[in-house]
């Protein structure tokens, strides 16, 4: 292990040198932590441990002391010899976990944890840890259900209630989760957190008047926060108002509340009203302050195009993806220029239609065929509580659109989630040789997202990206019959059709793929597409998903 080598050169405590007893190891280390010394008690244990002379004493003290020292990777080495040698006792799974989680090692953290709530079950401490750690994976009903508990356990642990609240945002499911934060906002009066993410989750909603009248009195809450002058902007913005959100931005930076969110903002009010060399200077002033603004980047390259400057939109797309290999929109939006540059033959070349593939799965056990899970599944999406009327935010137009569907209630998304699996499984092993550059950021480690779309007549999606995901994918269980007419592009899938803000000079090469009942197709997160309306009776409904690396 050549992150240990220095623990050869501590003393007299060499390789091979065991002279001391056990008894002395132990003590010895005792002393040392006793001393405040606990690196140095970790690495004598490691090296008591590798020359034989550690006990299970031993070996607690060393991982204990590891652990408080922030030596994660020598804590988990220590507390897995020690399993090796006696069961491991609940604070120590939770010391385990917590070293894992600080690593970034989930495959460790997650089943340490658990072990840990195996012995001890009602420790809010764990709960909260794995319950967060589940937060950053977007596993919301285990996230949901931990920080619950942590929560009941400690009413007044105000991290895990905002934690908890960030997990139910996380779910989509508005019903909930906005009356959830009104009673936080009421539990703990003083915390404006709540506030804002109640702001935030009638905005998500629709609800675009209930989230300025929220905004607006944040503002005078906390007048210096920029967040909350951002929030203000954009829902005023959604209304149609860029005027009032110009005044808005001006008034935050008069109360001293400056962003790079702001700014970017700013730069987009002076690109939809025509200047594009004023909104030019605002992102590249973002970008020099804040390189990783993704916003800023994407709009710098759009109105890069507008002023017919390819060259430099190049660039920013090919740094980027020098920095980020991969990087789902610049691949899009690179391929967006090279189109507008004349070069649709290159475009596709660079985004090849090859890596667009359908999928007809099987039916998973327990239905007697794949039409009759399917009928399983538009119950369940008809019926679930968060299908809402698509908020001018998504790329849903004309259409109802549900929250996660990889939490409760679960329903038959339980097998759709190993249908997803195995057709992405299928995925990588048809491209197993490919070098493109979309493969650069595929993960075997993933977290999933779910959604469903419910349309109707004149229904559709507008040109839109993943740009979280690697790998994304839609599901067709039910289509109205003229749908699926070969013969009419109704109702379509289409792929590489630039969003309406780029008035291109040259036509991209469409590729369009009839809807299938029980056909998913996969993609890679980075090709545009849409949906085109469709005309006549029906229910058109599909099941779209990502794939997002951890």
């Amino acid at each position: 292990m050549q992150k240990f080598a220095r623990f050869r050169e501590t003393g007299n405590m060499q390789a091979g040198y065991q002279r001391m007893t056990i008894d002395a190891a132990a003590g010895d280390i005792k002393k040392l932590i006793s001393a405040g010394r606990l690196a140095d008690a970790a690495q004598a244990a490691y090296q008591a441990a590798v020359t034989g002379r550690a006990d299970g004493e031993t070996l607690g003290l060393g991982a204990a002391a590891a652990y408080q020292a922030a030596a994660d990777d020598l804590a988990l080495e220590l507390f897995s010899r020690l399993d090796a040698r006696r069961p491991l006792d609940a604070g120590q799974w939770a010391m385990m976990g917590h070293a894992a989680d600080r690593l970034g090692v989930s495959r460790v953290a997650v089943p340490a944890y658990r072990r840990s709530l195996d012995l001890a079950p009602d420790s809010p401490p764990v709960h909260y840890n794995l319950g967060s750690l589940q937060l950053r994976r977007h596993q919301w009903t285990e996230a949901i259900r931990h920080l619950t508990a942590a929560c009941e356990a400690m009413p007044d642990w105000q991290p895990a209630w905002e934690n908890l609240a960030q997990a139910k945002l996380g779910t989509e499911h508005y019903e909930t989760v906005i009356p959830f934060l009104a009673d936080c906002m009421r539990r703990f009066p003083d915390n404006p957190l709540f506030a804002l993410q109640h702001a935030q989750a009638l905005m998500q909603s629709g609800d675009h008047a209930g989230a300025e009248g929220a905004f607006r009195a944040l503002t005078q809450r906390v007048p210096d926060d920029a967040g909350v002058w951002a929030g203000l902007a954009a829902a005023v913005i959604q209304e149609g108002r860029k005027d009032e959100a110009a005044d808005i931005i001006a008034q935050a930076a008069a109360k001293g509340a400056k962003s790079a969110d702001l700014d970017e903002m700013a730069a987009t009010l002076k690109l939809d009203a025509g200047d594009i060399a004023a909104a030019r200077a605002g992102y590249e002033t973002v970008l020099s302050a804040e390189p990783g603004h993704r916003l800023a980047r994407v709009n710098l390259i759009d109105a890069l195009v507008q002023a017919g400057d390819h060259a430099r939109a190049l660039k920013v797309c090919d740094d980027r993806l020098a920095a980020v290999p991969g990087d789902p929109e610049m691949l899009a939006y690179r391929a967006i220029v090279m189109t507008d540059m004349g070069q649709a033959a290159e475009a596709e070349a660079f985004l090849p239609p090859n890596l667009i593939m359908g999928h007809r799965p099987l039916a998973p056990e327990g239905f007697a065929s794949l039409a009759d899970f399917n009928k399983t599944m538009v119950r369940h999406i008809l019926g679930h509580p968060s299908l809402v009327p698509s908020p001018p935010s998504h790329a849903t137009v004309a259409g109802r659109h549900t929250g996660s569907l990889v939490c409760d209630p679960w329903g038959p998304m339980t097998q759709f989630k190993d249908m997803i699996a195995e057709a992405a499984r299928a995925y990588r092993r048809r491209h197993r040789n490919s070098t493109h550059p979309v493969f650069t950021r595929w993960s075997d480690e993933y977290s999933l997202t779910l959604w469903a779309v419910e349309m109707n007549a004149g229904g559709h999606q507008m040109p839109h990206i993943h740009p979280s995901g690697f790998l994304s994918g839609v599901y067709y269980p039910q289509l109205p019959v003229q749908v699926t007419d070969p013969g009419d592009t109704n109702g379509f899938i289409e792929f590489f059709q630039a969003p309406q803000q780029f008035a291109l000079r040259h036509p991209p090469r469409l590729q369009l793929f009839p809807p299938e009942e029980g056909v998913m197709y996969l993609f890679p997160s980075a090709y545009f597409h849409r949906t085109i309306p469709f005309t006549g009776d029906g229910t058109r409904i599909s099941v779209a998903f990502d794939l997002v690396a951890l």
